[in-house]
């Protein structure tokens, strides 16, 4: 029996990888270094898997010194011919990677054949050939007694610690009882939960996407969880206004442009607290891209990445998923449901919350909503409190902020989140908010 290795199909996954950006993301994020054997292959992939985009023959080359490398390089892209036979050379190799482990521990067992006694053999024989799982989940398959275990264990951390049971909190609170953020947003949901789903909807102009940077610097900067927000609709400079605007206490429109209002005073202070501002997203645990154009496998690919450079990878924003592509030929409808589904899985297998944005239409309603809901495990529609000259239309929303909000407050209470789907509470009372559209901060009034 010789060992599993295939030189060719290795060099056919690189070639395709090197070649073809859909090849280059399903390489990153279904398989590592170690499935390779030949030493210019371990490297050439090392090389590419650090970066956020198929590299070119010539940039690959550029990152070497080693000679023998660089002709690797040249050879193994000539090989490239089509995705159709990428996926099949990467399929095999996954197939000869399980293979050769499957290899070494029938050699294992193969030494202790004489030694050990036949239950010891099949026990060793079972506990190895499960543990070869690619792209599996190792609670597939959970026996009663350790579920027992793990319940127990679980339920003792909690009582002695709630907080321990929380996902990634909507709020926080400082040690002068300052609480920044959503706190009934937590109460609803125990903060965002690993393997969540998370969509939040909004018609057009109304403020999704502030919203979700008010999420991204509650988590990263008030918080400090690492998380990587999938831009496609802003640049650079006008995201990072965005974010710096309520840290720094400015008008977003001030910072991108660079033209100050007030006093020479003012000007200069505003200034000293946007550099302030940008120096604590410097050492936050901010990610975040410019993606005009974001398949999911794209999305997949540098989600595992981003997990993969930093260490950990705490949660991901989705900004918006009406941008994404499945890859499907479907109508628009079930193309969103087919992304909204992936996203769900990928929840899972990264064990992290993601939030998707998505876009309400003029009848309030998300386009293929019913189907895309339903692999969610929340639904939050962000939406303004219609009022004409201070009196508010929604009896129930008046009487709600007239009876429960401080009267300092109250006039500033312009938005609520609606809870259209909660999977884990029976709660579906709105959430009232005050929007700074100028800073991009939703914050909740306070109660009486």
């Amino acid at each position: 029996m010789k060992l599993p290795v295939n030189v060719e199909i290795e060099e056919n996954v690189i070639a395709g990888m090197m070649n073809d950006e859909m090849a280059f993301y399903d390489g990153v994020g279904e398989i590592d270094a170690d499935f390779f054997t030949k030493q210019e292959n371990v490297e050439i992939y090392e090389l590419m898997k650090h970066r956020t985009n198929a590299p070119s023959v010539k940039q690959l080359e550029l990152d070497v010194s080693d000679v023998k490398t660089k002709s690797a390089i040249r050879s193994i892209d000539r090989l490239h011919t089509n995705y159709s036979d990428f996926r099949h050379s990467l399929d095999s190799l996954k197939e000869i990677y399980k293979k050769r482990h499957l290899y070494y521990n029938i050699n294992k067992l193969t030494n202790r054949f004489e030694s050990a006694t036949t239950d010891e053999l099949l026990e060793d024989f079972t506990r190895e050939i499960t543990s070869i799982n690619i792209g599996g989940n190792e609670d597939e398959i959970i026996g009663a007694e350790e579920f027992g275990e793990y319940l127990q264990k679980r339920f003792e951390t909690v009582v002695d610690n709630p907080d321990e049971a929380k996902g990634v909190p909507f709020s926080v609170t400082d040690d002068n009882g300052n609480t920044k953020g959503l706190p009934s947003l937590d109460g609803v949901l125990n903060g965002a939960q690993g393997g969540d789903l998370i969509m939040v909807a909004a018609k057009t102009g109304v403020g999704k996407t502030a919203f979700a940077i008010n999420l991204a610097r509650i988590f990263s900067i008030y918080q400090n969880y690492t998380g990587y927000y999938m831009n496609t609709e802003m640049s650079k400079h006008e995201m990072g206004a965005r974010l710096a605007s309520a840290l720094a206490s400015v008008d977003s429109t001030e910072i991108e442009t660079g033209r100050f209002e007030g006093t020479e005073h003012e000007i200069t202070r505003k200034k000293d607290q946007v550099e302030v501002a940008h120096g604590w997203i410097a050492e936050s645990g901010f990610i975040t891209s410019v993606l005009p154009h974001l398949p999911f496998y794209k999305a997949k690919g540098l989600a595992n990445q981003t997990k993969l450079k930093y260490g950990k990878l705490d949660y991901v924003i989705v900004d918006y998923v009406g941008r994404m592509q499945s890859g499907t030929h479907a109508n628009t409808w079930d193309e969103l449901y087919e992304i909204t589904r992936n996203l769900k899985t990928l929840a899972v297998e990264l064990d992290i919350p993601i939030i998707m944005l998505a876009q309400r239409n003029q009848a309030g309603d998300v386009e293929g909503a019913k189907k895309m809901m339903n692999e969610c495990d929340a639904v939050l529609y962000f939406e303004p409190i219609d009022k004409f000259d201070d009196y508010v239309q929604d009896k129930q929303d008046e009487v709600y902020i007239n009876h429960n909000i401080v009267q300092e407050h109250r006039e500033f209470t312009n938005y609520k989140i609606t809870l259209k789907k909660i999977r884990r509470n029976s709660n579906a009372h709105p959430i009232y908010c005050m929007f700074d559209r100028a800073r991009s901060e939703v914050k909740e009034p306070r109660k009486l």
